[in-house]
C-alpha cells in the first residue's frame, strides 16, 4: 500500500496523464495484476482506448480497441504510429441517435445506454457489438472503461476465452452491478474487486477483475 501511495502521489502531479505514462487508467492494484498476469502472447479486447491501449501493446501479442470519439480515436492512431506498434487493430464507432421519448434504462444491457453527460439519447449497440466480428473465446482479457458498460460487458462475455478475463473499471457504480451478477451467476468468478488508489484522480475507484470459468 506504501508503494501504491507513492505512485498515486507522484501521478498526480502536474503534467502527468495515462498516455504519456503508457498506463492503463484503472486502480493500481488492477495494473499491478494485469502487469504480472498478461502473457506477451495474449490478445485483448478494449472497449475505450488511450494509455491502456499503449500499456496493453507493450505487454500482449495483440490489442484491438473501440473509440467512440474521433478527435481522441485520431490521437490514439497517431501516438500508436509514432511508437511504431503493428499489432494493433483500431475502430471508431461513434453513437447513433435514438428517440429522445424513448424510455431507457443505463443499468440494461439491451438498451446500449450510456450515462454521459449529453450522450443519453444515444445507442452504443454498434460500439458494443465491435468485438462480434472476432470468434467466440477468442480473447485472454477485455476491458471495459468506455460507454455503455453494462452493454459492453454482456456482448464480450463469448469471446472471452475460458480462464481468461473480464475486466470492468469503476465498478463502484451501482447501476453496472445488474449487467455484472448475471455474468457471476453461471459464467465468471471474482478474482479481484475492492476500492484502491487510482493513477490521476484524487479518489479511491474500483476495478474489478473476473475470471471466466
Amino acid at each position: 500500500m506504501k508503494l501504491a501511495k507513492h505512485k498515486w502521489l507522484s501521478a498526480l502531479q502536474p503534467g502527468r496523464n495515462s498516455m504519456s505514462d503508457e498506463w492503463a487508467w484503472i486502480n493500481f492494484e488492477a495494473l499491478d495484476w494485469i502487469s504480472s498476469a498478461l502473457r506477451p502472447d495474449a490478445a485483448v479486447f478494449e472497449y475505450g482506448g488511450g494509455g491502456s491501449t499503449l500499456f496493453f501493446l507493450k505487454r500482449a501479442g495483440f490489442v484491438a480497441t473501440v473509440e467512440n470519439d474521433q478527435q481522441w480515436f485520431s490521437a490514439l492512431e497517431q501516438a500508436i504510429a509514432q511508437r511504431q506498434f503493428r499489432h494493433w487493430q483500431g475502430f471508431f464507432k461513434e453513437g447513433q441517435p435514438v428517440a429522445a421519448d424513448k424510455s431507457r434504462d443505463i443499468s440494461f444491457p439491451d438498451d446500449y445506454k450510456s450515462n454521459a453527460s449529453g450522450q443519453e439519447n444515444l445507442s452504443y449497440e454498434d460500439y458494443a457489438r465491435c468485438i462480434e466480428q472476432f470468434p467466440f473465446a477468442h480473447f485472454d482479457l477485455v476491458l471495459v472503461d468506455g460507454r455503455a458498460r453494462p452493454s459492453c460487458m454482456t456482448v464480450a462475455a463469448p469471446y472471452i476465452k475460458p480462464g481468461g478475463y473480464l475486466v470492468v473499471d469503476n465498478m463502484e457504480r451501482a447501476y453496472y452491478r445488474p449487467a455484472l451478477q448475471q455474468l457471476l451467476v453461471n459464467d465468471f468468478e471474482v478474482v479481484l474487486e475492492r476500492r484502491f488508489p487510482t493513477p490521476y484522480h484524487p479518489d479511491f475507484t474500483i476495478t474489478g477483475i473476473y475470471r471466466k470459468k
